[in-house]
Formats: structure tokens, sequence, C-alpha cells
């Protein structure tokens, strides 16, 4: 049950930061997915929340093309990259988290480039692409620190509590 109030309370949150109140780019999809093992041991959980935020947003703002496979196909990937190098730490988070965007500027751009939006070289379209991953990265990191600093509030919250009760 708290899995599924703790996954709730995010998916909300991230639905209406991520397409409604944020400039583009400064999202905390990616921290969301990266974050999801946190969260829940369930494997598909951790895979397709993600997916369906963005899916849910794009049915609000609209579709956009081929080029939405590839960042389908780049939050699946993150999703199963967090699944396997999710380490329960910190350090893991960012280290993960870096490695998502990584993934996302490649895979992303790379979809960009073969359906003719980008330039005429794929190396120019990963470089423009640049400042708009760097402001992905920079939420990334920010959002994934402001979840893991809220699950550990909560855990020690729920903590201090079941002591309490348990002295009584």
């Amino acid at each position: 049950m708290k899995e599924i109030i703790k996954g709730s309370v995010l998916l909300l949150a991230s639905i209406l930061l991520a397409r409604f109140l944020l400039p583009a780019n400064i999202t905390p999809l990616v921290a969301v997915a990266v974050f999801m093992p946190f969260i829940t041991n369930s494997r598909h959980l951790q895979v397709w929340l993600p997916v369906g935020i963005l899916f849910v947003t794009d049915l609000v703002l609209g579709f956009y093309g081929n080029t939405m496979f590839f960042v389908y196909g780049s939050m699946i990937a993150i999703g199963i990259l967090s699944r396997y190098t999710h380490r329960g730490t910190y350090t893991g988070l960012i280290k993960t988290s870096l490695m998502s965007v990584l993934l996302w500027h490649l895979v992303v751009n790379f979809g960009v480039f073969i359906n003719n939006l980008g330039t005429v070289s794929l190396i120019n379209t990963y470089a423009l692409a640049i400042p708009f991953d760097s402001k992905l990265l920079v939420s990334t990191l920010c959002f994934g620190s402001l979840f893991y600093g809220a699950q550990s509030a909560i855990d020690r919250l729920f903590q201090d509590r079941s002591q309490t009760q348990t002295i009584l």
C-alpha cells in the first residue's frame, strides 16, 4: 500500500511539473524513471510508470511524429537501466542519472537526425542538442536529489513512529 501511495504522489506531481509548470527540458520525467527502483520492486511499474506519465501528457499536449518512438524507446531503456544499476545509494542515483541523460541524448537526437529534423550531420545534431540536454541533466540531478531527500525523510519519519510505538 505504501508503494502505491508514494508512486501515485510522484506520478501526479511529475505530470503537473513536467508538462504544465516548468519550461521546456526542465522536467522530472527522467528523474522519475531513475528513481523508480527506490519506490517499488515491481519491474513492470519501474519501466512503465514513467512511460505512462509521458503518454498521458502527450495525449493532452499532442503527438509529435516519428521522433516520439525514440523518446518512448529512450524512456523504456532508462527504466531498464535504472533497474539494473540501482544500488539504493545517492551516489548510485547520481551515476544512473548521468548515464540516463547520456542515453537520452544519444537515442533521441539520433531519432531527430534520421527523421530529417536535425542538421546535415549526426555530429552537428548532437552538438546542437547539448544546450537542451544539459537542462535535462540539471533537472534530472535536481529532481533525483529532491526525490532522494524526500524518500529519506519519509523513511526516517516511519522509523521514528515505529520506534515510538514500540517503546510505548
